[in-house]
C-alpha cells in the first residue's frame, strides 16, 4: 500500500466518484486522462490532497458529474460529500443554542459564523472565477487545433 492510500485527503470523495465513472464507461485512466485534459499524475493525487477548482470542473465536464456536486465532493466547497451548502446554513437548533449564551458570548460566536459564512462566498466566486477563465481556456485550445487542422 502507497503512502497516499494511508492518508485520505479531502477530494477523496470526488477522487471516488471519478474513479467510478471511468469504469462505469469502461475509460481506462490514460483515456480517461485524454479526454479530460488532466494527467494521471494529477488525477492520482487527489486521494491525498485538494485538486485546483479547473481540475475538477475537466473531470466533472468529461464525466458528467454536476459541478456543484464535485466542487463539494472535492473538498472545495464546505458540505463535504454532498452535503447541503453552505456548511453554515440558518439552523434554528443553532440559533436556540446561541440564545442560551451570555450576549457577549453569543456575539463573538455569531461574528465568527459571519466570518465563515463570508469566507465561503468568497470561495465560492474565486471557483466561479476560476472556472470560467477554464472555459475561456479550453474555447481557445479548441479554436487552436482547428486552425492548425486546416
Amino acid at each position: 500500500m502507497g503512502d497516499d492510500d494511508r492518508r485520505v485527503g479531502p477530494a477523496r470523495p470526488f477522487y471516488e466518484r471519478v474513479n467510478h465513472e471511468r469504469i462505469r464507461r469502461g475509460w481506462t485512466q490514460l483515456k480517461l486522462a485524454e479526454q479530460s485534459g488532466v494527467d494521471r499524475a494529477t488525477i492520482h493525487r487527489m486521494r491525498s490532497a485538494k485538486p485546483q477548482p479547473d481540475t475538477v470542473f475537466a473531470l466533472a465536464e468529461t464525466l458528467g458529474i454536476d459541478r456543484d456536486e464535485a466542487l463539494r465532493l472535492a473538498g472545495l466547497v464546505p458540505g463535504g460529500a454532498g452535503g447541503a451548502l453552505p456548511a453554515l446554513a440558518e439552523d434554528p437548533e443553532v440559533d436556540e443554542l446561541l440564545a442560551k449564551l451570555p450576549a457577549r458570548r453569543r456575539a463573538i460566536l455569531e461574528r465568527f459564523r459571519d466570518s465563515e459564512r463570508e469566507r465561503v462566498r468568497r470561495l465560492r466566486e474565486q471557483a466561479e472565477a476560476e472556472a470560467a477563465e477554464a472555459g475561456r481556456r479550453f474555447k481557445e485550445l479548441v479554436r487552436i487545433e482547428i486552425e492548425e487542422s486546416e
